[in-house]
């Protein structure tokens, strides 16, 4: 089989990160998303795959190549946003779709079954099976309605609480028909949600696929928080064990949950966790403490800091008795002086260099 996954979009709600790093490249346990897709996808037996690219592509394009561990990859850029539709149509010009394909979310991370699905998906003789996953909140996402025969009757984009046919969602997860393609006008936007779905429901072609592992969507800094909290809660310190080499000196203390990344040290008397992520090529230095945040790749955390409930991203240097108070996000490339205190809900734009402190709420452009 083969798969598209959609790797465009703007990802506005996650900036100021965003405005220099692709979302894809968004690292979740250390790992970024685009790899829990395409480890996904490889799973079940997926060779080849192309991403719809739009938004930093080169960037996604140079980190990722044109093969994963023994998956071709081919991009298929658009020159404009085409929404969800609009991508798979271009796509189908990279490759050729002939039989039933793939196509995801590249910001989606889950715990799915996609070859059962895909059983599902032929014994009902569906246009397209539509992964969901039933959430609290529903109003973000397209909510459906199935039936006893699991076909989705009603397919409601983004409704009220009161207007929710249920509390099944979306996951942005498909197997698709590639007749279906000839319904997706090409060179503009579509909506699959909004122009071809409805459609397909009124014929009874759309049917539904529940399932109850975990589920992200990663749409904001909330959203990526809350990935990395949940998955290293449930398996960080297996994946801590797991890692190639690391190195903990003398009398660091960690505290569970916990993820270091390879070749990242933590230096004697400095203090990390619990719920705390950390990339790889980081080093926190003796005497600095760091709990409830997430680091990037190649973070450097000077002796004395303090680092609480922030976000890091990569190629980052804090200096010694530095402190970041919780809700800070600080973009790739910027330097920390020593000493400097960041307070709350403090936005800092990549490629600065901050030398005297910072009060809250500001955004550093």
């Amino acid at each position: 089989m083969k798969a598209i996954v959609l790797a465009g979009g703007y990802a506005t709600r996650l900036r100021p990160i965003s405005y220099t790093l692709p979302k894809l490249l968004f690292p979740v346990l250390g790992k970024p998303m685009i790899y829990w897709t395409l480890d996904l996808l490889r799973h079940h037996g997926i060779d080849e795959v192309v991403l719809a690219v739009n938004y930093l592509a080169d960037s996604l394009r140079a980190k990722v190549g044109e093969e994963y561990r023994g998956m071709r990859i081919h991009y298929s850029l658009e020159d404009r946003p085409l929404g969800t539709g609009g991508p798979l149509k271009l796509a189908s010009q990279t490759i050729r779709l002939k039989d039933t394909f793939i196509a995801m979310n590249g910001d989606v991370i889950a715990e799915i079954d996609l070859t059962q699905m895909l059983e599902r998906h032929e014994s009902a003789k569906a246009a397209v099976t539509d992964a969901l996953h039933e959430v609290h909140d529903p109003t973000r996402f397209g909510v459906v309605q199935l039936d006893s025969n699991l076909k989705i009757s009603r397919f409601v984009e983004k409704p009220s609480l009161k207007e929710a046919p249920s509390r099944l969602v979306n996951a942005g997860i498909y197997m698709i028909e590639p007749s279906v393609l000839r319904m997706i006008p090409a060179g503009r936007r579509v909506s699959l949600e909004r122009e071809i779905f409805p459609v397909l429901a009124k014929r009874q072609r759309l049917i539904g696929f529940p399932f109850e592992g975990h589920w992200f969507d990663i749409g904001s800094l909330s959203d990526f928080q809350k990935a990395n909290l949940v998955l290293l809660q449930k398996q960080g310190l297996k994946s801590i064990l797991r890692q190639g080499r690391r190195r903990l000196v003398g009398d660091s203390r960690l505290m569970t949950p916990f993820f270091l990344g390879q070749h990242s040290t933590v230096e004697r008397t400095a203090r990390v966790g619990p719920n705390v992520v950390i990339g790889n090529n980081c080093r926190v230095e003796s005497g600095a403490r760091v709990t409830n945040s997430i680091l990037f790749d190649r973070v450097a955390v000077g002796k004395g800091a303090i680092v609480s409930g922030a976000i890091i991203a990569s190629n980052v240097s804090i200096g010694k008795r530095a402190k970041i108070e919780p809700g800070t996000v600080i973009s790739p490339n910027v330097q920390i002086s020593d000493g400097v205190k960041i307070r709350r809900n403090v936005m800092v734009h990549p490629h600065k260099e901050i030398t005297t402190n910072v009060a809250t709420g500001i955004h550093l452009m």
